[in-house]
């Protein structure tokens, strides 16, 4: 199941390429075969044009980057952008670093993920779900950006969530109890379906049939019951609550249901949905989130939510975007 948005795999216009490509250029050297790649790409004269005009403007930025900053006078007019893309005339002192950043983290980030993958028996893509039949007969939901493994070979039979957000439904085996294994802990089925969310060092389980049982690395113990969720560090548990785990598990129908949610974590989910990088600066990261959103048109979520908290952003090419007051 993958989201039928314009700016998913493949990268399909010439905006969307340029810009993949400063961003693997930025501060790091092509090996061969992408210098041959690339050859093989800007040699079409549209393509030429789009890049040399997104280069030109992010040459600009690093120029300005490395200028003393001032501070605006009193009552002057914002300084704005003829470029396109850019959404909102946000100060040059906001503008540059957290433009940096973004394509900075970018960069790291897309380099971070093979190893992961590499790990992984099942994995999905940017804005991909997908749903697989473990070697026990049990079913896994995979949202975007998802990665684990499966080992059936023992006592118990393991899941090894790597990465993302997963929804399980447990196949009958009371001889072999079915674990899911985190960084922080794991989260043991007494039961059938429930999720769990890895995103930020703090799991989120929430139980849609039946129970389960959460233990840290530390040692800490909760059960969970169906229609209760909670999270846990690798140090503590969460007192479980009643809450709505259909709303916890909407993303394998491809809904994001919040309720007094950050936003900059809703961002962070809703940004999984499409290639590049979306963030949010400053204290607008904390404005709470309520509503429903739709997963497989990103874009216009973010857009909604803009216009609901009235946020600015700045945005190349809508691959990455920074959120702000």
């Amino acid at each position: 199941m993958s989201i039928e948005d314009d700016g998913d795999a493949p990268i399909g216009t010439a905006e969307e390429q340029a810009a993949d490509w400063i961003v693997r250029q930025d501060g790091t050297a092509l090996g061969e075969v992408e210098q041959a790649a690339f050859a093989a790409w800007i040699a079409v004269p549209e393509h030429r044009r789009e890049y040399d005009r997104q280069n030109a403007v992010w040459q600009r930025y690093r120029r300005m980057a490395s200028l003393p900053i001032r501070e605006e006078e009193a009552g002057s007019p914002p300084r704005t952008s003829r470029w396109r893309p850019m959404r909102s005339a946000i100060g040059v002192r906001f503008a540059v670093p957290a433009v940096a950043a973004v394509l900075a983290v970018a960069i790291i980030g897309s380099a971070e993920d093979w190893p992961t993958r590499l790990r992984a028996d099942y994995s999905t893509g940017i804005g991909e779900r997908r749903s697989v039949r473990l070697a026990d007969g049990s079913v896994a939901i995979l949202g975007a950006g998802s990665a684990l493994s499966f080992d059936g070979s023992g006592e118990a039979r393991v899941v090894t969530l790597l990465g993302g957000e997963a929804q399980f439904e447990v196949a009958r085996d009371p001889r072999r109890p079915f674990r899911v294994e985190t960084a922080e802990g794991s989260v043991t089925a007494l039961g059938t379906v429930f999720t769990v969310a890895e995103h930020g060092g703090s799991p989120e389980v929430a139980v849609l049939e039946h129970s389960v049982a959460v233990r840290t690395s530390g040692g800490a113990k909760a059960v969970v019951r169906e229609g209760e969720s909670t999270r846990f560090t690798a140090q503590a548990v969460e007192r479980p609550v009643r809450s709505d785990v259909l709303a916890a598990a909407a993303w394998t129908r491809g809904k994001l249901i919040v309720s007094d949610r950050p936003l900059g974590e809703v961002v962070a989910i809703i940004g999984r949905q499409r290639r590049g990088y979306w963030t949010v600066r400053g204290d607008a990261a904390k404005l709470r989130v309520n509503g429903v959103y739709d997963l497989d048109h990103p874009l216009d979520a973010l857009d909604a939510l803009e216009k609901t908290l009235g946020l600015r952003s700045i945005r190349i090419s809508n691959r990455f975007i920074v959120v702000t007051r």
